[in-house]
């Protein structure tokens, strides 16, 4: 635990942890299964083995590209949710509590670490369409397609961070399991939205998933970002933020007393 050994300085103290925290996950075998290989292959399994004997064309291998890489980056980042649960079940976070890292170091550590490790998910899924698939992107859209998912991303790393801290150890792994394959059907990353029926389709595009998807989607098609799928994200960032808030504020009210 290095940041241990540094000054007494919240902020140092958080760098610290963060740089302790982020490599621990990237070199988690589960983190490898579940935000790298699996976008990956199954992005190959639906433009490659599922399509029937059908080629793919250029449009539609794009928009799976980014179906699978939001896919990834959402399913890395709702998984900082099982950590949270866990350390808070096994003692660690209290543990902290003798070190320099705040209460609130902790809680941004996380949020940091859910949003920053979904990058490899996105960056790996593009790479397997460019090398795999032949996408052929100008490069003002390739880097629009990574920027705007790595951007978009933040609010689905709040929502871990609140259903760890939201439920208990075994109950946060069926929510997080729950939320991330519900908001990857219902928000058409397995299946365009546009083959739902009416009312299955307009749940879906509340759902903040498909707004992130769409913002790769429109990239990808030439399109600047609808500022709807904006603003529903930085909405639905705020909430989360909130719950997060609420439940950190319920934790160190119950430590303090």
């Amino acid at each position: 635990m290095t940041f241990l050994a540094l000054p007494n300085q919240p902020v140092t103290a958080t760098g610290g942890f963060l740089r302790l925290e982020l490599p621990r996950t990237l070199r988690n075998r589960r983190f490898i299964v579940l935000a790298v290989a699996f976008p990956v292959a199954f992005y190959l399994l639906f433009t490659r083995v599922l399509t029937g004997g059908a080629v793919l064309d250029a449009d539609e291998r794009a928009f799976f590209m980014v179906s699978m890489a939001a896919y990834g980056a959402i399913g890395a980042s709702l998984s900082v949710a099982v950590r949270v649960s866990m350390e808070r079940a096994n003692g660690w976070t209290r543990m902290l509590r003798v070190t320099p890292l705040p209460a609130l170091g902790y809680v941004v550590t996380k949020l940091a670490t859910g949003y920053l490790t979904a990058v490899p998910s996105i960056l790996l899924v593009m790479a397997g369409g460019f090398l795999v698939n032949g996408v052929t992107l100008s490069v003002s859209t390739w880097l629009a397609v990574f920027v705007l998912l790595t951007l978009g991303v933040l609010p689905f790393a709040a929502l871990g961070v609140a259903i760890g801290y939201a439920f208990d150890e075994s109950t946060a792994q069926m929510v997080f399991t729950i939320s991330f394959v519900g908001l990857a059907i219902l928000g058409g990353l397995w299946t365009p939205i546009s083959q739902f029926p009416d009312s299955l389709a307009t749940i879906g595009r509340m759902l903040p998933s498909y707004h992130f998807a769409n913002l790769g989607w429109s990239a990808v098609a030439g399109r600047a970002p609808d500022p709807s799928d904006v603003v529903a994200l930085v909405v639905y960032g705020a909430v989360f933020i909130g719950i997060v808030a609420l439940r950190y504020r319920a934790t160190e009210m119950r430590a303090g007393g």
